[in-house]
């Protein structure tokens, strides 16, 4: 009996807690992790709109709020969701409708800035051809979310060109920035409607809003002068009007200033080196001669050319430095260049630009 009453006495503190650990059971199970959050404009301010995955038992959620605020909008959403607690510091993308994104984005800078929620690192998208809350419903189909189609995409592992501390550095220190679009696509009819998110180029920020998009053709010249490119297909025609499907596989270009004699800026070179694979010759049946690789490599050449000429006259068109050539003028020479971070992008309209592509094809898959 003295040997019952002391192991009762032991037992009694772990007796006495297991009603408050089955409610963090409770609550834990309750909680839902929210990892997309979409912002659109509304007549408060804007609308802030979650997303979280579904699990084996649970469907995606989805939800929206309006708020004066990023914060007065997600406190909204926390008070509304009832039973289920959001949780949103587990947040891994920002989608920005384009109405919202050409508006300005200033709640959405100052939130960064500030909440412990939203980190650096987050891939930060906007969202063409739909806002993002609708997007983000339309894609809640009750078995895959936005959450898995963004995933789905692989590009949080490329998004250091589109996170939200790579925006918000650009937009402070040369006033402007690239941002990565998405477009909302549909496909099917009735009950077999389906919603994809595709890329779609990206975005020109400056004076902290949307100025410009850049289709798929202008985002490749862009990654490739930001020192960004990804690996990427290209299309082109041979001399035969045949497709050729390459691969980009790496590129980095050199800047060469030009000044004059009293030290200012009047001209800029731009040295572009591509290496790419050769993936199809459409009808090819044998190994491509080297002829042929070197009428391809010049037509590469050539295109790459065209499409970082768009780009450049583009940024001179807004005075917006958003490939951040400033900022490597600056480090190339640092007496003369100071200040280009800043001033380069009211200069560029003015600049004598030359531009020099070289490319390289490795390999091109052939069997002899």
């Amino acid at each position: 009996m003295k040997k019952l009453l002391i192991l009762l006495l032991c037992l009694a503190p772990v007796l006495a807690g297991l009603p408050r650990l089955y409610a963090q059971r409770r609550e834990t199970e309750q909680l839902r992790l929210a990892e997309t959050m979409g912002l659109d404009p509304a007549p408060e301010g804007l609308r802030l709109s979650l997303a979280a995955p579904g699990g084996s038992e649970e469907e995606p959620l989805f939800a929206s709020a309006p708020g004066a605020s990023v914060n007065l909008a997600m406190e909204a959403l926390r008070q509304q969701a009832g039973g289920e607690q959001l949780f949103c510091g587990h947040l891994q993308h920002i989608l920005l409708g384009e109405t919202y994104a050409r508006q300005g984005l200033e709640s959405l800078l100052s939130a960064v800035c500030r909440s412990s929620d939203l980190r650096l690192d987050m891939p930060v998208y906007l969202i063409l051809g739909a806002e993002a809350g609708e997007a983000m419903a339309a894609l809640d189909d009750g078995k895959a979310g936005v959450c898995d189609a963004l995933n789905s995409l692989g590009q949080r592992k490329n998004a250091g060109l589109s996170s939200a501390g790579r925006t918000l550095r650009d937009l402070d220190r040369q006033g402007s920035a690239l941002i990565r679009a998405l477009r909302l696509e549909t496909s099917g009819d009735g009950d077999e409607e389906r919603h994809s998110l595709v890329p779609a180029g990206c975005g020109v920020l400056a004076d902290g809003r949307l100025r410009a998009l850049l289709d798929p053709e202008e985002a490749l010249a862009a990654e490739l002068l930001a020192g960004e490119l990804r690996p990427s297909l290209l299309l082109l025609r041979d001399g035969q009007g045949r497709r050729v499907t390459l691969e980009l596989q790496e590129g980095r270009t050199r800047l060469q200033p030009v000044w004059d004699g009293d030290g200012k800026l009047v001209g800029l070179e731009i040295r572009a080196e591509v290496q790419a694979a050769v993936l199809e010759i459409e009808g090819f049946e044998q190994a491509a001669d080297p002829r042929t690789l070197n009428e391809i490599t010049a037509r590469m050449e050539a295109e790459l050319t065209r499409r970082i000429v768009r780009v450049l006259r583009l940024s001179g068109e807004l005075e917006a430095d958003f490939l951040g050539l400033g900022r490597r003028l600056e480090l190339l020479s640092p007496l003369r260049g100071r200040g280009l971070g800043r001033d380069l992008g009211g200069l560029l309209p003015g600049l004598a630009l030359r531009v020099t592509v070289r490319g390289e094809l490795r390999h091109s898959n052939d069997m002899n």
